[in-house]
């Protein structure tokens, strides 16, 4: 049997993403029997929890699909210090006073839609070829492009404090892929002149798949096959899916396409309604572009 799965875990703090990575792909290498390979959809930091999207075998090669998706995340961004790392792992760098409320609550709509940030300089992001963490952590000038993403919507959790000084917010944030919210909350903390870091981050949802999907691994370890996700059930948020018949997968399978009434770019081609393509419209001919067979 082939395992093309996704797995969808509860990250827990202190573990970064690849620590995440290599303790599945042991648990089911041991349970099947044989080697799995097993990668992330999308990392997220040591200190962050929540949903991490895992690939099992071929269905890593979903990853270019799913990663450009919306997410959202509950942080928590802590007033009157500021740190090198954006987060509270980090050196604090100014200490400030704390806001009122009506100052943050009429700032947050000004980070609603497209916006331009500059990622974290401890982050994965590479520059010249070298990851700007590990520059950072020389010691070495670290200068990182803005770039434009998109923020759907921000709203206040709850907060912590009095109106007059507020010593943290909660935030609930719906995001294009690529945004860091480290970067965001600093950001929200400077339009109101005051420091400010993120000290806490749970991502509760990418694309369709939701905190309550996933798994801790301890469930994971417990029942190590009881929790696979088939492929369709998330590309079918993204892409519209069409069944093969015989004829249409074997010409699919053989690098033929087939003609739809259809204006998307993507589509999954299913057959017996397990994904088996994603097929890409090449003059109005959909081919083929990613196999999870073979």
């Amino acid at each position: 049997m082939s395992y093309n799965y996704l797995i969808a875990i509860n990250k827990p703090i202190n573990w970064t993403s690849s620590d995440v990575v290599i303790k599945v792909r042991n648990i089911l290498s041991k349970a099947l029997g044989e080697k799995v390979k097993v990668g992330h959809m999308g990392t997220l930091d040591p200190i962050a929890t929540g949903v991490l999207l895992l690939g099992v075998n071929k269905a890593t090669r979903l990853f270019d699909y799913l990663l450009t998706k919306d997410k959202e995340y509950i942080g928590t961004l802590t007033f009157g210090t500021s740190t090198d790392t954006l987060d509270s792992t980090g050196k604090v760098e100014e200490t400030t006073g704390l806001p009122n409320l009506s100052d943050l609550k009429a700032k947050l709509p000004q980070f609603v839609g497209n916006i331009s940030q500059i990622p974290p300089k401890y982050s994965a992001i590479k520059i010249n070829g070298q990851k700007a963490y590990n520059l950072a952590r020389a010691g070495k000038a670290v200068e990182i492009e803005p770039r434009k993403v998109n923020i759907k919507d921000i709203q206040i959790v709850e907060y912590k404090g009095s109106e007059d000084k507020v010593e943290s917010v909660t935030l609930d944030v719906k995001c294009s892929s690529g945004t860091y919210i480290r970067s965001l909350f600093y950001d929200i903390a400077s339009s109101i002149n005051v420091a400010g870091h993120m000290s806490m981050l749970n991502r509760v949802a990418l694309s369709n798949i939701k905190l309550e999907d996933c798994v801790t691994i301890e469930e994971l370890t417990n029942e190590p096959l009881a929790h696979f996700i088939q492929p369709m059930v998330v590309l079918k948020s993204i892409m519209p899916w069409y069944e093969l018949n015989d004829e249409e997968y074997l010409d699919v399978s053989n690098g033929v396409g087939i003609i739809l009434d259809c204006d998307a770019k993507f589509v999954a081609f299913t057959k017996d309604n397990e994904v088996k393509f994603v097929a890409e419209d090449k003059n109005g001919i959909y081919k083929s572009v990613t196999n999870l067979q073979w």
